[in-house]
């Protein structure tokens, strides 16, 4: 390589930036070495921001805080990793196939959860809508770019954790352009976890409709008689007595507070009124699903995507569904067809875990591996 060829002329750099490129990978390497030594404030820089991050992981933060190096960026991945370390609900990257339950978060929700956000304050950032120069830059260079910085110095892995990078590294490009700038890379990963979102999402919405019937028949369905006590003689105590009607409605709804709708009543659908058909009533609720998410890559105001992206600690499982549809009226069960009876379900968690598990890839498990600078020498 000759010597015009390691030093881009002008032009060149300004038409290498407009294809989210780095003059040269020594300059990629210096956009890495740069956003990692960043104080993690200027990505978690807002209340909204910490008060959600401390929602899914404040017991994490409370009891390991001393381990965490809060001044930098590299330092503080260190935090996601305790938390995939001591969820309940741990699986790993590289657990094997048949350990893998397919109809739950890959590290528990909490931790799926706290990824989503920090993948939402990244896309802010590489769309420029919160205004940190070096975040910027980072997040506008060449996919290509940016991953051989995270394999260079001074990143350092065991041979175990290369082999690992390596084959995932050689699945993310089988989808995505080495060319593409970083911030559209995000985008779609953002993109691909919101259409899996959405389908869990409509599912949530469907039961928990189902239980706002079920809590609309029981209460149908319980009559109230007034009892001698055990004296028998003058005081009388309430007693609350289920007909069929009302005992089956309540046993469904048992059922769904086990798949985690309304553990406490707050998210069922209610009505006051005196429903000839509550079921057409809450059937038609159930239809008319309208999700409003924007398009991560859109133009919008800072902090949209927050809080409508985040799964809800729900029980999935296609067993425990197949029982509430089989509990359930024939509408609802057609309802939930598609969810029970195909690969709908075990698909948008796949869908789910695989944006997550690339934003893990790329924004956390490098920075565990990294030297800090006072070691590089």
């Amino acid at each position: 390589m000759t010597q015009d060829e390691k030093n881009p002329t002008l032009e060149e750099q300004i038409a290498m930036a407009a294809r989210g490129q780095a003059a040269s990978p020594e300059s990629a390497a210096a956009l890495v070495r740069c956003f990692a030594e960043l104080s993690p404030a200027y990505v978690f820089c807002s209340a909204e921001d910490l008060s959600l991050l401390d929602t899914f992981t404040g017991d994490i933060w409370e009891k390991y805080e001393d381990r965490i190096d809060t001044d930098t960026y590299r330092g503080f991945c260190a935090f996601f990793d305790l938390l995939i370390a001591k969820d309940s609900e741990a699986h790993g990257l590289v657990s094997k196939p048949e350990d893998v339950d397919p109809y739950r978060p890959m590290w528990g929700t909490r931790m799926n959860n706290a990824m989503v956000l920090l993948g939402e304050m990244l896309l802010d950032q590489a769309m420029g809508r919160r205004a940190h120069k070096e975040v910027y830059h980072c997040l506008h260079q060449a996919l290509g770019q940016y991953l051989d910085a995270l394999e260079g110095p001074p990143f350092h892995r065991g041979e175990t954790e290369a082999e690992g990078f390596q084959l995932w590294k050689g699945c993310l490009l089988r989808d995505q352009d080495a060319g593409q700038p970083m911030a559209e890379v995000l985008v779609d990963i953002l993109r691909r976890y919101e259409a899996a979102f959405h389908s869990l999402d409509r599912l949530d919405h469907i039961l928990t409709c189902l239980g706002g019937l079920a809590l609309h028949l029981e209460t149908l369905g319980t009559r109230y008689d007034l009892q001698p006590d055990e004296e028998g003689i003058s005081q009388m105590v309430l007693h609350v007595a289920r007909n069929q009607l009302g005992e089956a409605a309540f046993q469904l709804r048992q059922a769904l507070r086990r798949y985690g709708i309304g553990q406490d009543h707050t998210d069922l659908p209610r009505t006051d009124l005196k429903q000839e058909d509550p079921l057409a009533y809450f059937l038609n609720l159930a239809q008319d699903y309208m999700p409003n998410l924007p398009d991560p890559g859109e133009d919008m105001e800072i902090c949209v995507l927050r809080t409508q992206l985040f799964l809800p600690y729900r029980a999935y499982g296609l067993e425990r569904l197949q029982q509430l549809a089989e509990q359930s009226p024939e509408d609802f069960r057609n309802l939930l067809a598609e969810y029970v009876s195909g690969d709908t379900l075990a698909q948008s968690m796949r869908g789910i875990n695989g944006a997550v598990g690339d934003l893990y890839m790329l924004f956390v498990e490098p920075y565990l591996h990294m030297v800090p600078p006072e070691q590089s020498h």
